[in-house]
């Protein structure tokens, strides 16, 4: 695995072992010159990311006519958000042409795509850029269940993972959390990350002694947290052309057998209200997510229960092992 730029908050615990950072020029070469059967790329509605990986994807085509070869180009493809936000900023009568670019670019470039969500799927195909003649499948984000951490016996605990950012909906919660009050009947609201609101937390946090901030912690010490934690909690809101497509710590939350808290916005939506978590409604109010809070606690699904609902095979996993196979696959099923 190669990349070129990160996140200035990237936990370092979390990057794959082997991987490295490289220049773009380096990325172009590895993309001409490398000798591969298949290679993965950012998806094409990742539009920040989109220049490079067109650029990479062409180097791979350019190395394949000189070599007379067909590399498998694939990607996962999480991306779930509507027309308008995709292109925020760009005039509403250009809207058609700049996706029409992109679906010959996809053309081009990818022979696979396998969708982490319907939604995803429902994107690709509402903005009509799935590339003509490209393999697709559904394969939701969802996780195996944790191995390491089976504990049955869980803290009164809510946990919130993640950006300390209003679009993680952070000031939400701390005011939901004060209304809920379920303090008083001894739970305690953890929170693990960094952002710009650290100080906003520091001061809720040393106002009610319920609420513990961990700062950010690696990706060991998240497995700790989760293992030992009742609910968790992500109430994300819209910004910009910014949606929570999966949410990572939702699917932490259910690899370690914890009840979920989500908005709408995510991806896995339907399959979290139809096993029983506490889905938000749109334009949900800090009054909503309180009450969902409650609801959470007083209704909270089993660690046991949970897990059996999981995959025994994880979504991204099924999904590599799928764009990676020899035989032919089902078109159009994402």
């Amino acid at each position: 695995m190669i990349f070129v730029s990160r996140y200035s908050d990237l936990d370092e615990s979390s990057v794959w072992p082997g991987s490295r950072q490289v220049r773009r020029g380096l990325a172009w070469l590895w993309g001409v010159g490398g000798n591969w059967r298949v290679v993965e790329l950012p998806e094409p509605l990742w539009l920040r990311a989109l220049p490079l990986t067109v650029s990479v994807g062409l180097a791979v085509r350019l190395g394949d006519l000189a070599r007379r070869r067909r590399t498998r180009v694939v990607t996962y493809a999480m991306e779930n958000n509507d027309q308008l936000a995709l292109l925020r900023g760009v005039p509403r009568p250009l809207h058609a042409a700049v996706f029409a670019v992109i679906r010959w670019l996809g053309e081009l470039i990818y022979d696979r795509i396998a969708f982490a969500s319907s939604p995803a799927g429902d994107c690709y195909r509402e903005a009509g850029v799935l590339p003509a003649g490209c393999l697709t499948e559904l394969f939701e984000d969802l996780p195996e269940p944790c191995t390491g951490h089976r504990d049955l016996d869980r803290a009164r605990r809510i946990a919130f993972i993640g950006a300390l950012e209003p679009r993680k909906g952070l000031p939400d919660l701390l005011v939901a959390w004060r209304e809920a009050g379920l303090a008083a009947t001894g739970w305690e609201l953890v929170i693990a990350g960094s952002g710009p609101l650290a100080e906003v937390l520091a001061r809720a946090a040393e106002a009610d002694p319920s609420i513990v901030p961990l700062g950010r912690i690696d990706r060991a010490d998240v497995h700790k947290l989760l293992a030992s934690t009742s609910v968790v909690v992500l109430p994300s809101r819209r910004e910009g052309r910014w949606r929570e497509q999966i949410g990572l710590s939702i699917v932490e939350g259910l690899a370690h057998g914890c009840h979920i808290v989500a908005t709408s916005d995510t991806g896995l939506v339907d399959w979290l209200h139809r096993n029983g978590h506490t889905t938000l409604p749109d334009d949900f109010s800090p009054a909503d997510l309180g009450r969902a809070l409650r609801e959470a606690t007083d209704t909270r699904l089993s660690p046991e229960s949970v897990w059996d609902s999981l995959p025994p095979v994880g979504g991204r996993l099924a999904a590599e092992d799928w764009m990676c196979e020899e035989k032919q696959a089902r078109m159009g099923d994402g």
